[in-house]
């Protein structure tokens, strides 16, 4: 299973530069990609050809039918960056021969999970590992067992029925594999930690074509680098084994303000989050769309409805349009605060914030959303930090932002088929957001809101942990095979 494909001398001298690179939306193909597409290898029809044979899975290659129905990542932005192979995997073998094969003809590899890299690093002009098809869940005493390809839908289909949840995220098409590798948050997460908090265990191949198992105990450094190192950047995990807990009823809440009335909200709101207990989450957006312009407050409590109602009291005294606070067993609250969310074009900038926002930044804040450019929508969000999160040690793992009490996202969404000028306003005008806010940031960022224009970013992903990283990377990916732009090098 470990043994490289056959691939001749002849193969090698093959090798060849890529072709360009399609603008995947007018004005919006981040240069690192033009770039890429210059500089990488074509490994021959025949190395292919032994790639394909050697899989219990499919390869789809350009022509095949299978290919040009292979969907397209979650962001349009990236739509039209197509492999020049993709490896459909069936079984981890699938993706130790896949690693091989790059690694001996020189192919750039990315792995794909639910293909939400807001940077597009979840596409590549060379070798795509899909690893859609290694979705199993099963939940043994207060443990589940993932392939790499569940999605938070799987999660959610597969744990209701043992009364068990683990600390994940809203949106169903995410994968689990990105979101637990870079940190992983959700809705519970204040009250059990985040996604990586909860790994016991994960099968990744690395840049050798071994397939290692990783825990406390196994190669614990490596395991350290998966707690919120961040997908992409130590090999290609398959599967993972993740802690549980048991989940009864909960309250849930919506609550929707009119725009003259923002100000106010989000300075309440801010104000019951940063005092609540662990139990109390929330996500606090200022959206606008060429129809409307409102604030919304979304969140989950681990108690009953009078404790929460009273918890928002002060919030409630600013008489929302919208108030619904009821109780919900945890899964039904899940699928209510779920994100069903439609693949758009979209640019996302985050930060973390040390405190609320100040009455000023807010108006800053609102001031910039009222002068977007237009498409579908754009938003400045707040989700609440701190709690079971910040009660790890910033060195426990290889998730830093252990002291953070929120984390602020700007974000704007336009159709693909816009015309260029739209895109190139809307990216504009996240920048200016992110520019305008930046006085209230605490120099720390998200790496799973990864963000191609962010120029220090690995000291803001990873902080004190950033020199660990590194030598782990050197021990098991010295050639750096698994590369992007924001991928962590080898020291």
């Amino acid at each position: 299973m470990n043994s490289e494909p056959k691939i001749t001398r002849r193969d090698l001298l093959r090798l060849a530069a890529g072709t360009g690179l399609a603008t995947a939306v007018a004005g919006a193909v981040p240069a690192w990609l033009e770039t890429a597409a210059r500089v990488e290898a074509a490994p021959s029809r025949q190395s292919w050809a032994a790639l394909a044979r050697r899989l219990r899975g499919r390869l789809l290659r350009p022509g095949d039918a299978a290919y040009a129905n292979y969907p397209s990542p979650f962001n349009l932005r990236y739509a039209n960056v197509r492999p020049a192979g993709i490896v459909l995997c069936s079984s981890p073998s699938d993706v130790i021969e896949a690693v091989n094969f790059a690694r001996v003809t020189g192919t750039p590899i990315a792995a794909r999970g639910g293909g939400h890299s807001y940077g597009g690093y979840s596409t590549t002009r060379g070798l795509l590992v899909d690893l859609s098809r290694l979705n199993a869940v099963s939940v043994g005493s207060g443990v589940a067992s993932f392939g790499a390809g569940a999605r938070n839908g799987d999660v959610a289909a597969a744990l209701p029925a043992h009364s068990v949840a683990i600390p994940s995220g809203r949106c169903p098409s995410v994968g689990l594999s990105g979101l637990l590798l870079g940190g992983g948050f959700g809705f519970s997460s204040r009250k059990f930690g985040l996604t990586c908090d909860s790994l016991l265990e994960t099968q990744i191949v690395t840049a050798d074509g071994r397939l290692r198992t990783c825990n406390a105990q196994e190669h614990s450094d490596l395991f350290w680098a998966c707690r919120g190192g961040g997908g992409g950047n130590f090999g290609i995990n398959v599967a993972y084994k993740l802690r549980t807990f048991p989940v009864g009823t909960v309250s849930i809440y919506k609550l929707v303000w009119p725009w003259a009335a923002a100000a106010a909200a989000i300075h309440e709101m801010q104000a019951a989050s940063f005092h609540a207990p662990d139990e109390f989450s929330l996500r606090l957006g200022a959206i606008v769309t060429p129809a409307a312009k409102y604030v919304v407050a979304i969140g989950q409590y681990f108690g009953p409805r009078a404790e929460l109602t009273d918890l928002l009291k002060p919030v409630l005294a600013t008489n929302p349009d919208t108030q619904m606070i009821v109780e919900r067993h945890y899964w039904d609250g899940y699928g209510f605060l779920a994100l069903n969310q439609a693949k758009v074009a979209l640019a996302n900038r985050s930060s973390f914030l040390d405190a609320p926002l100040s009455d000023g930044a807010v108006a800053t804040a609102l001031r910039w959303l009222e002068r977007w450019p237009g498409g579908i929508e754009s938003s400045a969000s707040m989700f609440s930090w701190g709690g079971a999160i910040n009660r790890v040690a910033t060195d426990a793992t290889a998730f830093v932002h252990r002291d953070k009490h929120f984390l602020f996202q700007v974000e704007t969404l336009w159709n693909r088929g816009d015309p260029a000028a739209i895109a190139q306003a809307n990216l504009a005008w996240v920048d200016g957001v992110y520019g305008a806010m930046r006085p209230s940031f605490s120099g720390q960022a998200y790496q799973n809101f990864i963000d191609p224009a962010l120029r220090d970013w690995p000291r803001e992903y990873y902080g004190g942990n950033l020199a660990r990283l590194r030598r782990i990377k050197r021990t098991y990916d010295p050639g750096h095979l698994f590369r992007f732009p924001q991928g962590i090098p080898p020291a």
